[in-house]
């Protein structure tokens, strides 16, 4: 009998790798953001917004963004049990999660302030080049569009970061702190079209991310804060445009 349960305790294991996904599947989705970067550094919005319209430009985002995340999603060994971790087993409580998402969002405000102070001490050079007021919209007519990217970015890029990366990262390497980075870093070099200055700020937002979801266990707050983080930004360019 003893043997009965040592064996099948081995077998166990054996279908449940402590990995969320082959590593073959994460070096995929890392080669993708690097392309994706990379085409981003190469033809940075002012480039694009030359070539197609603003709702062009957020209706080809959103198609990136949403195969990026179909591709990572492909890929887990458990992927019921995994999307159920990442949003939450427990009830969806609307005004909880969005009032929580909203001082997530306070709080990463204020990391990417004082980020920015330690650079203005520094006298880094922090000139904006432009991407996000050219990016944001210009016209009534594209806030809608905005808003359909801003929640396609917070939902989408909170799982391939937080939720993919942090979480294989944190079972190859076993230290937290080694995969807030990690993933934080990744996340930054994604808007390396904006500056050096903006990816600064934008790593140390993605680690504040990371340390809150590890904390919450789940996403779901993450996701509101980062649409918070978007869609307002836009919002309050197209008002001062």
């Amino acid at each position: 009998m003893d043997e009965r349960v040592e064996s099948a305790a081995t077998a166990a294991t054996a279908v449940e790798p402590d990995a969320i996904a082959p590593w073959q599947h994460t070096g995929l989705v890392l080669v993708m953001l690097g392309l994706m970067a990379t085409c981003g550094a190469r033809y940075p919005p002012v480039f694009v917004l030359a070539h197609l319209s603003r709702n062009g430009t957020y209706l080809c985002q959103m198609s990136l963004t949403w195969l990026l995340t179909a591709v990572t999603i492909a890929g887990l060994y458990h992927r019921r049990q995994f999307l159920a971790e990442a949003f939450g087993r427990e009830r969806v409580r609307i005004l909880r999660d969005v009032g929580g998402g909203f001082l997530i969002y306070l709080g990463g405000l204020g990391t990417a302030v004082v980020l920015a102070l330690v650079l203005f001490v520094l006298h880094y050079p922090t000139q904006r080049n432009g991407a996000a007021v050219a990016l944001a919209p210009h016209a009534a007519a594209e806030l809608p569009l905005w808003i359909l990217i801003s929640l396609t970015a917070g939902v989408c890029e909170e799982f391939v970061f937080r939720g993919y990366l942090q979480r294989q990262f944190l079972r190859w390497f076993g230290r937290a702190w080694v995969a807030v980075g990690l993933s934080g870093l990744i996340f930054a070099l994604m808007h390396i079209y904006e500056g050096s200055g903006a990816v600064i700020r934008i790593g140390g937002l993605g680690m504040f991310y990371g340390i809150v979801a590890l904390r919450r266990g789940n996403l779901r707050q993450v996701m509101v804060a980062h649409f918070f983080q978007d869609a307002l930004t836009g919002v309050l360019l197209f008002l001062h445009h």
